[in-house]
């Protein structure tokens, strides 16, 4: 029987992940480039065990006392959102974290820093632990049978 359950996830990052759609860096979009770049990478990232769809983004100030960011990070902070839907319960399920693979998938991948972003990271990188931590992600349920 199949899951009546959507499973969307979302993720929250202080890195410059704006979808341009600029793909080729003709000298004058370096900046956009980029940025496009960084988006390539998150698509990368989550299609390494699935593929993504519904993908929606949203940049956002945000008072970050409220969020889960490492604890390097605080005040109002540029804040990239985004969210998908995926086919496959459980899919980046480690142990009892259901995004735990999702945290594997993108701890320490490079990525394009000196763009929008309001924070400043030590290393070009993305992390999903710790005091630096600039990522992170939640499961979101929506089950289709309740009212």
């Amino acid at each position: 029987m199949t899951d009546p359950r959507l499973h969307y996830f979302a993720g929250y990052t202080l890195v410059d992940i704006t979808s341009t759609g600029v793909i080729r860096d003709r000298g004058t979009d370096e900046l956009k480039r980029n940025q496009q770049r960084n988006w390539e990478t998150v698509l990368q990232c989550i299609g390494l065990r699935t593929q993504p769809m519904q993908m929606v983004q949203k940049k956002s100030e945000v008072n970050l006392e409220d969020m889960e960011f490492g604890e390097m990070y605080t005040g109002t902070q540029s804040v990239w959102s985004f969210a998908f839907v995926v086919e496959h319960n459980d899919i980046f399920r480690k142990d009892d974290d259901p995004v735990g693979l999702l945290d594997d998938s993108f701890d320490t991948v490079p990525v394009i820093t000196g763009l929008e972003e309001t924070a400043r990271f030590i290393l070009p990188i993305f992390y999903t632990n710790g005091a630096i931590k600039n990522i992170y992600f939640k499961i979101l349920l929506f089950d289709l049978n309740k009212s």
